[in-house]
């Protein structure tokens, strides 16, 4: 029994002194993180006194300078296809990487970040998500030019690359090319590509028959039938083309699906196109569909199984 206690108090003891050291460590890494902030702050104001540059100073930290305004005045909000032209720069003058001369680079708000990759490896935040916020959601609108100074805290934090090391602020000169709406994503969409359908219906749906079988049967709800269809993003890219099994009572499809196919006959074609409320919605589904995502699906009610 003595040396069971003996263990115990061991035990006990190097408890102790493991969460004694893992909060000395954490202290230590909040401690060392804030002098890097402050440093980069400094560091910032300095490049900024250096190059005669005015700019302001969020709570944040982040630096921001409005080079010239857009014309439309539009702000983003969560769901939006953001496109940016951007030029990274170190505080050096080195240029690290820029999208200005290739296809702009996207992100959804609210779901997905602005990246940058450095050689071939390294895939790094532009802005993580509270400078993203600050950017489009206080700063910048569609059309905008602006130039950001930027903490490592707020970017490429803690990682890194040869040409931009972990714990460096840089400066960001970015364009907003465009804010598109779940909306004007399927407007783009369908002019572009020629896709017919009648306006959004209330909830949000967009139909438009292809091919009508005025003398089939409208589909049951508690039938089964046999589906074919092809998904598209609004890119014109196919995630998906495949028939399946549809039972319009069961829920196993999303709600755009279900609402179509019940405007639908056997033996008809028709083209749905909806947003993401009336698809995978904020979360997606991995790994196929991201969030935000509005979608086109051209369904064909092959034929009643039971």
């Amino acid at each position: 029994m003595k040396k069971i206690k003996n263990k115990l108090g061991w035990v006990v003891a190097l408890g102790a002194i493991f969460c004694a050291t893992l909060f000395a460590c954490q202290e230590q890494s909040e401690i060392f993180n804030n002098e890097k902030k402050e440093q980069n702050d400094r560091e910032i104001k300095a490049y900024l006194s250096q190059n005669g540059i005015t700019a302001q100073r969020t709570d944040e930290g982040l630096y921001y300078r409005v080079v010239s305004t857009g014309t439309s005045g539009q702000k983003a909000a969560v769901g939006d296809e953001l496109q940016v032209q951007y030029v990274l720069s170190r505080l050096d003058g080195m240029v690290v990487d820029s999208s200005v001369s290739s296809v702009p680079k996207k992100a959804t708000y609210g779901a997905s970040r602005l990246t940058t990759t450095i050689g071939s490896t390294n895939n790094l935040s532009l802005l993580n998500d509270q400078a993203m916020v600050i950017l489009f959601n206080q700063v910048a609108k569609e059309g905008d030019s602006i130039t950001l100074f930027v903490p490592y805290n707020l970017g490429i934090g803690t990682s890194g690359s040869l040409t931009l090391p972990a714990y460096t602020p840089y400066r960001l000169d970015i364009k907003v090319v465009s804010i598109r709406t779940e909306t004007e994503q399927l407007n783009d969409y369908m002019t572009k590509y020629g896709i017919q359908a009648a306006a959004p219906t209330e909830s949000g749906l967009r139909f438009g028959l292809l091919t009508a079988r005025p003398d089939s049967a409208l589909l049951n709800e508690t039938a089964t039938y046999s589906v074919k269809y092809t998904g598209r993003f609004t890119d014109n890219t196919i995630f998906q083309s495949d028939t399946m099994d549809v039972t319009l009572s069961s829920n196993s499809v999303v709600q755009g699906f279900t609402e179509g196919l019940k405007k639908l006959r056997v033996g008809e074609k028709a083209n749905l196109l909806f947003p993401s409320s009336l698809g995978y919605g904020p979360q997606g589904k991995s790994p196929s569909i991201p969030p935000y995502a509005p979608l086109h699906f051209e369904v064909e009610v092959l034929r009643k199984k039971k």
